[in-house]
């Protein structure tokens, strides 16, 4: 395509601008061709998400066991929807919700899970794939198999059959290597601004209060360090 030939024509001469190895920049062709999808890649498919992965619909949680905060989240038809203790799904996960107004978007989530019935688990068959496969989801046209006018849905089976760009097992396995490592930080960040609001929220009513004083809190400050 016109709109991508002079980047195309500027890499071969500049291999390094991609900072990627030899080896693997030379399993990104030179040239597209037309598909499904529109132009992708030569030597690049097509494939549907089922190849990659099966849907499982969640199971409902009882609304006494969904709490504001929380160790394990709830994922629903718009995402997470609160804590709770209990857990059917652990790992790398990917959900993503079947009814609602958010019906449609993809969530991601290392650890235990809850996910409920309004939402659905993207069982990857291949872990080493699956932060390329959650981004291929992110980019894939949700609108052409929502459902229902008041109450749009999705159905599990349409998902399965939705078709994605597959670049070839390399690619997309070097590709998810480089995303964990960046993914990787980003939750371990957003785990320490966990720990840290609800430790604000802990000791601020006891400051204001007088139940703490500051060296007291300096004191539990060291000890969470």
């Amino acid at each position: 395509p016109e709109k991508f030939a002079k980047r195309a024509a500027h890499y071969p001469d500049n291999p390094a601008a991609l900072g990627l190895p030899a080896d693997i920049l030379r399993l990104f062709p030179a040239r597209f061709v037309d598909s499904e999808l529109g132009p992708i890649p030569e030597g690049w498919e097509v494939k549907e998400v089922h190849v990659f992965a099966k849907l499982q619909g969640g199971k409902q949680l009882p609304k006494k066991h969904i709490k504001p905060k929380g160790a394990v989240p709830v994922f629903g038809g718009a995402g997470i929807m609160g804590y709770t203790t209990e857990s059917n799904a652990d790992g790398f996960l990917i959900t993503v919700g079947r009814v609602g107004a958010y019906c449609g978007r993809f969530f991601r989530h290392i650890g235990k899970a809850w996910i409920n019935n309004n939402a659905s688990l993207v069982k990857v068959f291949d872990p080493a794939l699956g932060e390329w496969l959650y981004l291929a989801l992110q980019n894939a046209n949700m609108d052409v198999i929502k459902k229902g006018a008041a109450q749009p849905f999705v159905a599990n089976s349409d998902i399965e059959r939705l078709p994605i760009l597959w670049p070839g097992k390399i690619v997309t396995s070097e590709f998810s290597t480089i995303v964990s490592q960046i993914r990787r930080l980003q939750d371990q960040q957003g785990n320490e601004f966990h720990t840290l609001d609800d430790l604000r929220d802990t000791l601020l009513p006891k400051l204001i209060s007088g139940e703490l004083r500051v060296p007291d809190v300096e004191k539990i400050l060291e000890r969470v360090a």
